[in-house]
């Protein structure tokens, strides 16, 4: 049972991750996949690096004085 929902959730991770793959940019990609390698290989784990890698570009912060 466990080894089916890690099995199940991996493959959505990779069904999301394939068709837009190729769109992302080429540091965040890189960065990512040495990030889900060094955990194992997760594609769990790369589609989070890949959305905060996303929303981190998409709002940067700003440091107030």
């Amino acid at each position: 049972m466990i080894f089916n929902g890690c099995m199940d959730m991996e493959q959505q991770a990779y069904n999301v991750l394939k068709p837009v793959w190729a769109q992302l940019p080429g540091n965040s990609r890189n960065y990512c996949d040495e990030v889900a390698r060094v955990s194992g290989g997760s594609y769990s784990i790369l589609q989070g690096c890949i959305e905060m890698e996303t929303d981190a570009t998409n709002s940067p912060r700003s440091f107030d004085y």
